[in-house]
């Protein structure tokens, strides 16, 4: 059974060795790439690569090679997957932190507008025509 995250915080702070930690909780490391965990995100949420391309609007060769790990998206590619994926805005903040992006900050003023987005299940060109009005770059939509 993997350790806990707490657990790892507790034995950073003991007398053992980082090399003996890393053994002692070597199934507990998450190793997911960003792909992964969309593809994680598309079985759970129960929908289809076909609609979350349409939804992103995404290129399609683009999408698949970074659900093959071929291409690392940049952080507006990701928020506009994530947005037609319906993810609530803690597993919005989840993935992001778990794939080394930055979290979305509500005093920022244009991650303010993407939060407002989520959390009223907005859609990505919408969330652009929103960002546009207050003068913001918006997270771009090739499909249109």
């Amino acid at each position: 059974m993997p350790n806990t995250t707490e657990k790892i915080l507790n034995q950073l702070t003991e007398d053992k060795t980082f090399t003996e930690i890393l053994e002692e909780n070597k199934g507990s490391f998450s190793y997911k790439t960003i792909g992964e965990y969309i593809s994680d995100a598309i079985h759970k949420n129960n929908t289809t690569k076909a609609r979350l391309i349409r939804e992103s609007g995404i290129n399609k060769r683009f999408f698949f090679d970074i659900l093959a790990n071929k291409k690392r998206p940049s952080r507006r590619y990701i928020i506009r997957i994530f947005l037609a994926l319906e993810l609530n805005l803690t597993d919005v903040q989840w993935y992001l932190k778990a794939t080394d992006y930055p979290q979305l900050y509500a005093r920022d003023k244009r991650d303010a507008v993407i939060i407002y987005c989520i959390n009223h299940n907005i859609k990505v060109e919408e969330c652009n025509r929103m960002l546009n009005k207050v003068g913001l770059e918006n997270l771009g939509f090739e499909n249109i």
